[in-house]
């Protein structure tokens, strides 16, 4: 079992999403919420049905935990960083509640509501740009200082070999002191 409130890190945000993993090591789907497994190629009943065992830990994570997006938004505060009123916006949402419905829901204005709601918006985009830089650390070859490297190697050998009557200074500061051609 993954514990999603100490092993998130672990999980993809497409795990976290479906609410189960998928293992290669052990050809299997595990919950994240309660450690259940379901083995490949095991047939299963569920809903008076034989299913897969993907479709079996689907349909677990619905029927057993009332979805993932039920069992995530419950999650505390210091773990999701979502106010209770940004819960409750999400979870209106998610159910598809108008703006209307959910100001009168929540006793707030619908400008409150649609503050709310830019607010998450915001927050989602800056989440993308965190996890892709993140991902870039994580997993890229440092591909860019490698390139950097090569270019100031290349650029120290063009100034070497340049007449020096071809380069001037620049002085305006000295973060931004390079040589440039005339």
């Amino acid at each position: 079992m993954v514990d999603v409130t100490n092993g998130i890190k672990d999980l993809s945000v497409e795990e976290l999403s479906k609410g189960y993993t998928e293992s290669n090591e052990d050809d299997g789907y595990t919950c994240i919420f309660c450690g259940k497994v379901f083995e490949k190629g095991v047939i299963y009943e569920s809903l008076g049905k034989l299913v897969t065992a993907e479709r079996a830990a689907k349909e677990h994570v619905e029927l057993e935990h009332g979805g993932s997006f039920k069992t995530l938004i419950e999650l505390d505060k210091k773990i999701t960083g979502l106010s209770s009123a940004q819960k409750n916006i999400l979870e209106a949402s998610y159910y598809e509640l108008e703006t209307k419905q959910i100001s009168e829901n929540m006793g707030i204005s619908p400008v409150t509501v649609r503050a709310h709601k830019f607010k998450i918006q915001k927050m989602k985009r800056e989440a993308k740009i965190l996890l892709a830089l993140m991902d870039q650390i994580e997993n890229d070859e440092k591909i860019a200082v490698k390139m950097e490297e090569k270019i100031k190697k290349a650029n120290d050998n063009e100034i070497e070999n340049m007449p020096s009557q071809d380069l001037v200074i620049n002085t305006l500061h000295p973060f931004f002191t390079a040589y440039r051609l005339k």
